[in-house]
């Protein structure tokens, strides 16, 4: 993946022998010569460095520069200045400006800088992955989207307040909330986590509010619930979603009043706990087919965080990629392998439908079965098209009911990829028995 370069200048033929260098040096290179449309041009071209001329035939580029600082936070700006220029080239790095270049540029020096500025864009993140790391917290992103995302949530676990996070199945969600309470000031207390889609009713409410002895058959001593537990520090909810009816309602109450009651008990008991939520799935359309109370939502929804879909922010693939390939390497005692440029073109433009832990399971399972020192394409089965007659199969002229077959056996492969192969949780994503999963498979073969 070549790296990125914007030039913001008005000098052209300076501008495009600068891109025809860099080009050859094997950048990826926009530029724009107003800052009318480097507004336009740059957020979506998302560059690593952004080279800045301050002179500009519709402003300074001193307003590009605030533009970047609060659009592209990880993008490293350099000013290119005349020597009449160098009071605001050092203006332009109090606001937060890498650096500056005076003009005429010797090829060769910039090419030696823009080396070191990656060099140190590359031991920064390094060092912001083993940061997170050392707190038990692998890193949920690097991506402007997730670094604007986790100063929200840094700014947010100051306070009391509940928080909902949403996003699809793999996305980090459960480490999102290890954040935030590591960011409170409850740090120091319980983190305590409750799976709602794993227990039947009888059993999600005695693990969440206790039981007392002979509350039931099996209830042979007082059970303490995880409301209790987490007394003073901080109830993760996941899956809130799967909560049945009923226990809403108790929880309901206990998020107003702060109290509960075990199962088969009589005594109102109190606990102090800072709540936190996940969903993967749209409450309010649960609210309005009347599966979800809408005075929970209400009361939980105070603060909502969104993790986007790992497709949605392909710019944290490859470290992602990096890190789990450093990691896997660590944990088996083998070497860190390499990556083909076009193994990480088709990582880069896969859907990745599991997110995160689809991409951490491919990459396991990659350096498990590696003989050699470089993965390609080869390593990674469900990025290898099935043959066909077309471009697309989809479209390959067939029968109804094989296309259909074929659908289904592609899908269900791709689950099954996500789950790295355990029946038993791709048959609870695609909501069927494990052994009807069995039977399809052993039809879809035929």
């Amino acid at each position: 993946m070549k790296k990125r370069i914007f030039i913001l200048d008005d000098d052209l033929s300076f501008t495009k022998e600068l891109k025809t260098f860099l080009e050859n040096l094997g950048y990826q290179v926009q530029f724009a010569p107003t800052l009318a449309e480097a507004a336009k041009m740059c957020f979506p071209f998302s560059p690593d460095i952004v080279l800045l001329d301050l002179q500009l035939p519709d402003g300074n580029g001193l307003q590009f520069l605030d533009f970047v600082r609060e659009k592209l936070p990880n993008a490293t700006v350099v000013v290119l200045s005349g020597y009449g220029s160098i009071p605001d080239a050092v203006q332009a790095i109090k606001k937060g400006a890498e650096d500056f270049l005076t003009k005429p540029i010797i090829p060769d020096h910039l090419q030696l800088y823009l080396d070191k500025i990656f060099e140190r864009k590359q031991l920064k993140r390094r060092m912001q992955l083993q940061e997170l790391d050392t707190k038990g917290i692998m890193f949920v992103g690097l991506s402007s989207a997730m670094q604007k995302l986790l100063k929200t949530a840094q700014t947010a676990a100051q306070s009391e307040a509940i928080i909902l996070i949403s996003g699809e199945t793999g996305t980090g969600k459960q480490l999102l909330a290890q954040f935030i309470h590591q960011h409170s000031p409850r740090s120091q207390a319980p983190f305590v986590y409750v799976n709602c889609a794993t227990l039947s009713e009888t059993l999600i409410e005695s693990d969440l509010f206790g039981h007392e002895k002979g509350a039931f058959t099996g209830a042979h001593q007082m059970k303490q619930g995880r409301v209790e537990l987490a007394h003073g520090g901080t109830l993760f909810l996941d899956e809130i979603s799967e909560l049945p009816l009923t226990v809403q309602a108790k929880l309901l109450h206990f998020i107003e009043y702060g109290a509960y009651q075990r199962v088969g008990g009589t005594d109102m008991l109190k606990a102090d706990v800072r709540i936190l939520c996940a969903t993967n799935k749209d409450l309010e359309s649960l609210v309005q087919e009347g599966k979800f109370r809408q005075d929970l939502f209400f009361r939980i929804n105070v603060i909502q965080l969104h993790i986007p879909a790992l497709r949605q922010r392909s710019e944290d693939i490859l470290p992602f990629v990096d890190y789990f390939l450093a990691k896997f390497a660590r944990d088996l005692k083998k070497p860190k392998l390499q990556l083909t440029e076009t193994l990480k073109e088709r990582l880069l433009t896969y859907p990745w439908p599991g997110n995160i832990r689809e991409l951490r399971n491919a990459i396991e399972r990659a350096v498990i079965l590696s003989t050699g020192s470089v993965l390609t394409e080869q390593d990674f089965p469900f990025l290898q098209k099935p043959p066909t007659l077309g471009e697309d199969h989809l479209f390959q002229p067939r029968p109804l009911q094989q296309a259909v077959n074929d659908f289904k056996r592609d899908f269900i492969q791709t689950v099954l990829n996500f789950t790295a192969g355990n029946q038993t949780q791709a048959a609870k994503i695609l909501q069927i028995q494990r052994s009807y999963l069995n039977r399809l498979l052993h039809s879809l073969k035929e």
